[in-house]
C-alpha cells in the first residue's frame, strides 16, 4: 500500500507550516494551493526529506521519514522548482544517467526506464545539450522526467509545468492522469495553476500562513461556496474563487 501520511507541527524553515494531519491514497493526486510563502514547498521539501519536521511524522508507504529515511525515500520521485533538481553543466542524457545510477538503476532496467521517460515526454531533441542551455520548460521536463526514472509508488512535485506552453502542459497533465489512475500512484503536486488543481486532483489542500483552511474535494468546495453565499460562486464557480475566499483576510478573521 503507498499511502502517504502526514503530521507536520513547528516552524522548520521561514514561514513554514503550522500543522498539517492528513493521508494521500494510492492512486489519489492532491494538489497543494496557497499564497506565495504559504508554505507549498516548505511542505514539498519535507515529504522529499530535504527538511524535517521540528514535531510529528511523514511516513511514506509505512516507512517513517526521519527514522527509516532510505526506505522512504526509495519510494518517491521529487521535483523541485529550482536549479537543485538538475545539474547544469551535465548533458540531458547525462542528468538522467547520472540520477538514475544514485537511484540504483543498472543494466537493462536502466536503459528501459530511460527510454520511456525520454519517450513519455519527448526527450530525444534534448539529450545532447547542457541543462544549462535549455529553456525554462525544456528544463523542467527534464526535471520531471528525473523524477519518474524510478517508477515511484509516490510522486512529489513542485509547480510541474510551470514554464511550459499549452500543448507541454496538456501532455504532462494527461501523463500525470495516467500515472495516478491507471497505475495507482499517489500524486502530490503544489501549483499555483487552479485549472491545472481542478483537472488533476482528488482533493486540494489550500494553506494560508503555514496553516490548512481547507481541505477537501474540488466538487466539495465549490458547494460549500455556493452554501456559504459567495455571489461569484452563485454565478458559475471555480476553484480560483474559493481560493480567493478561503485565503482571504476576511476569511481568516472569521475562523
Amino acid at each position: 500500500m503507498t499511502k502517504v501520511y502526514t503530521d507536520l507541527l513547528g516552524r522548520p524553515v521561514g514561514a513554514g507550516v503550522e500543522g498539517m494531519t492528513l493521508a494521500v491514497e494510492p492512486g489519489e493526486t492532491l494538489a497543494l494551493l496557497g499564497p506565495n510563502g504559504a508554505g507549498k514547498t516548505t511542505t514539498i521539501k519535507m515529504l522529499g526529506g530535504l527538511l524535517l519536521p521540528t514535531r510529528g511524522r511523514i511516513s511514506i508507504c509505512g516507512f517513517d521519514v526521519a527514522r527509516r529515511r532510505r526506505e522512504a525515500l526509495s519510494r518517491i520521485g521529487v521535483m523541485l522548482g529550482d536549479s537543485r533538481s538538475v545539474y547544469w553543466r551535465l548533458t540531458a542524457r547525462e542528468n538522467l544517467h547520472y540520477f538514475a545510477a544514485i537511484r540504483g538503476l543498472a543494466g537493462k532496467l536502466l536503459k528501459e526506464r530511460i527510454a520511456f521517460v525520454t519517450d513519455a515526454l519527448g526527450l530525444d531533441p534534448l539529450l545532447k545539450k547542457r541543462a544549462g542551455d535549455l529553456s525554462r520548460g525544456m528544463c523542467q521536463r527534464l526535471a520531471f522526467a528525473i523524477a519518474l526514472l524510478p517508477d515511484p509508488e509516490v510522486l512529489v512535485l513542485d509547480e510541474p509545468t510551470f514554464g511550459l506552453d499549452v500543448a507541454s502542459r496538456r501532455e504532462m497533465s494527461s501523463l500525470l492522469r495516467e500515472i495516478s489512475s491507471r497505475r495507482s500512484r499517489t500524486v502530490i503536486l503544489a501549483t499555483h495553476q487552479m485549472d491545472e488543481a481542478e483537472a488533476l486532483a482528488d482533493r486540494v489542500c489550500i494553506l494560508k500562513g503555514g496553516r490548512v483552511v481547507a481541505l477537501e474535494t474540488v466538487s466539495a468546495l465549490l458547494r460549500r461556496s455556493k452554501t456559504h453565499g459567495d455571489s461569484r460562486a452563485a454565478a458559475g464557480p471555480g476553484l480560483e474563487d474559493v481560493f480567493l475566499r478561503v485565503t482571504s483576510d476576511d476569511a481568516s478573521a472569521g475562523r
